[in-house]
Parts: structure tokens; sequence; C-alpha cells
């Protein structure tokens, strides 16, 4: 039952809570056969075993598996527009008159109505799991318009369901196209052997593809060096899954290896033993995968507000956003800033006169690893896109990096002794 996509969503822990009733919510919404003048119809079908008693949900840990089923009335559009014409050519020979757009019109009503309910059926499922832990939503598919018919149907079951796409701090493309050219790819990460790469100065821009590729070529640095990014990049996270990234975020072509194969037990008494074997080594491994992606992309979504290293109340998480939005109008207009507490305890000050306690350190990594980029002082300390580029852009100003050249890239001009 492994994925071969994976699509993601996140939601608040607020609404976690909300999803330990998935399993009554979703029996009234189960699947039913397509009507013989129904085009289609959707609904929930169990994730182990079948029949109306088998359980829509399965759950291990905090992870529950649930399946969206569709059936769908196959009624090719040629079909209905041949044998129209037929008619309408009869009439026209029979009753020498022609036919007009209303009369047209009512006659491929009829026709919908009579081929109908002798057309075949073509049954579809997309699993999906949610982590209420982790605070995950993970659809298997890579189609837009078949997750948000996911969403529609969870949403219609507990009456609201605030998942949102994923929102990266750090740009995707920027990132991956980083790992690509300067080989900055964060430990335990490796390149695959699958790229595709665009010129973004265009919709029409040029496009490479390159499947079963050495991602380290020189044909592949000519690319790179011509202006072209990374919208899709093959990776093998620690040797466990192999999988192409997206620009979306979007996991496709997702692959377990052999490290993680080799742990399934093959003597399952059953099969439904072995898909809940299967179900808990899989939610296992993506759990550290998701993880990294966290920590890559910047895309925690209930993480408490950390400015000048201390973690604000809980009760300010909600407000991170906002907070950080202050924090960036007060640097570029140059004025101080204060947040308090409504008892007046000092969160935190930032602005004017106030400089980024992490900015040493920055500056320490950097002349240390000899390598002046944003995404790679973002990974070291882990933390957002933007504090990142306002700790390089001042160590540009203390003259210990340069200024960005032609292709982005900035050296360091004050290293460290040897």
């Amino acid at each position: 039952m492994f994925f071969r996509n994976l699509t993601l969503y996140r939601f608040h822990r607020d609404v976690a809570e909300d999803l330990t009733r998935l399993a009554e919510a979703l029996a009234d919404h189960r699947l039913r056969p397509c009507g013989s003048m129904e085009l289609f119809t959707h609904g929930f079908v169990p994730p182990i075993g079948r029949g109306e008693e088998a359980a829509l949900t399965h759950a291990v840990q905090a992870c529950t598996w649930f399946v969206l089923g569709a059936e769908e009335k196959l009624l090719p559009a040629a079909v209905v527009n041949d044998e129209l014409h037929h008619r309408v050519q009869k009439i026209a020979e029979e009753q020498g008159r022609k036919v007009g757009g209303r009369e047209r019109k009512r006659m491929k009503e009829d026709l919908l109505n009579e081929f109908l309910p002798r057309a075949f059926v073509r049954s579809s499922r997309t699993a999906a799991y949610v982590d209420t832990a982790n605070l995950w939503l993970v659809m298997d598919t890579a189609s837009r318009k078949t997750a948000e018919l996911m969403l529609t149907n969870i949403r219609e079951a507990l009456g609201s369901f605030p998942a949102v796409p994923l929102a990266p701090e750090e740009g995707p493309r920027v990132l991956m196209t980083d790992w690509l050219a300067n080989g900055t790819l964060p430990a335990g990460l490796a390149l695959g052997d699958e790229v595709e790469l665009r010129d973004p100065s265009s919709n029409v821009g040029a496009i490479a593809r390159c499947r079963r590729e050495d991602l380290e070529s020189e044909e592949i640095k000519e690319h790179l060096r011509n202006g072209k990014q990374v919208y899709q990049l093959g990776l093998v996270f620690d040797e466990r899954i192999s999988f192409v990234l997206g620009e979306d975020l979007v996991l496709r072509k997702v692959k377990f290896l052999d490290l993680v194969l080799d742990q399934l037990d093959e003597s399952a008494a059953d099969a439904a033993a072995e898909q809940d074997a299967r179900f808990a080594l899989f939610t296992l491994e993506l759990q550290r995968l998701l993880a990294k992606l966290d920590e890559w992309f910047g895309l925690a979504v209930d993480a408490p507000l950390h400015l000048h290293g201390e973690a604000a109340p809980a009760g300010m998480r909600a407000a991170e956003r906002a907070a950080r939005t202050l924090q960036d109008n007060a640097e570029k207009g140059g004025y101080g800033l204060t947040i308090t507490t409504g008892d007046g305890e000092h969160i935190a000050s930032f602005g004017a006169g106030e400089h980024d306690p992490l900015l040493e350190k920055a500056a320490e990594h950097v002349r240390l690893t000899g390598k002046a980029s944003i995404s790679g002082v973002q990974r070291h300390f882990r933390i957002g896109y933007n504090r990142a580029a306002r700790l390089i852009e001042e160590l540009e100003k203390q003259g210990v990096v340069s200024t960005p050249d032609a292709k982005g890239a900035r050296s360091v001009l004050d290293p460290a002794p040897a």
C-alpha cells in the first residue's frame, strides 16, 4: 500500500482534535454504486477489506488511513456526437429539413439519457492519511484536482476541515537549484538520476528533461550556467526513499528502497496483517522525511514564535506571522519596535539599533565553511529564509562576505585564520 505520489497539506493542532471523530464522520459518506442516470459518484471505501462491515479508517498510532472511492460512467463524447450526427442526417434525408440548434441540443440530451444506463463504469481509488501528531494530510496523488476532490469530501464529512497547501519560507525552485549547482545538499540527501530544468525568463522558455542521467555531469552544469533553474529534482533520502521533488513540493515517483523493504515481515498471518505492517512502516519512514521537509523549506504551522532566541508563550503562537511582518516593516522603515503582552511582559524588541543575536555565529559559520549562501545559513541554524537573508546582508555590510555576483553567488572576504 505504499503511496507512489505525495500531495501534502497542513492543518492546525486545534483541527487535529476534531479528527478523532473521522471514522464516525466518514460512515455517513460511504461510496454508493453509480445510479443508472448518474455520470459519477464518490464516497469513502474501506482501506482494508471489503463490504459494509469493513471499517472506513485504519489507525496506527497518530496516523489514520482512509480511501476515497469514485465510480464514473464511461461515455465518450465522440460516441455521442457520432450518433447525433447520424440522426441529424437521417432527419434531413427523410423530412427534408435542417435541425436547429435548440432541437440539436434536445436530441443530444435524449442521447445521453439513452446511453447512460448502458455505459461502462470505471472505478478509482485515492488513498490518504492524516498524521495528528505532526499535522500532515498526505494524499497519494500528484493531481491538484484529485487532491481538491479529496478535501471537498473530507470537509463534507466533518463539516469543516481547514487544511491548507504548503507555504514554504524558502522558494523550492531556488533551493533545489542551489543544491544542484553548488552541491549544498542537506545531510542525508543525495542526488538521484532525474531533473527538469527550465528557463524561468518566460512561459515559453527552454525546457530540459533528463532521466537516468548523472546530475553532476558537465551537460547539466552547462544548462545551469545558461540560466535554467530546477523545477523537478530526483533525490534519495538517507538511502531509504527515492523520489522526484517538484517546485510545487509534490513528491512524485516515491519508492522505498531495500533498507526499508528488508524490514517487512513476510510471515504475516493474513493479508490484513500484512497491510497493517506495511502502513505502520510506511508512516514511520515518511515521518522522518516530512520532518526534514519542514527543516529544509520552513513549513511548520504550529511552531512557537522565536525572536532573539527566546520562545514566546504558547498563546502567542497564532501571532507568529503577524510578528514577523511587524519585524520586517520595522527594520525596513528604520524604526524600533517592542512587543509586550497585555500585562506588560516583554516579548521581543527589534528594529533600529537592534542586531540579530545569531550574527556573530553566522559570521563564524561562513568563515569556517568558506561558503556564504542564504540556504546554508538557514539550514545550519534552522531558521526562516528571511532571517537568514538579513544575516547575510548584514555580513555583507560588515565586509565579511561579498556582494552577489552575476549568478547570485557570494564569496567570503574575511575567512577564518588557517
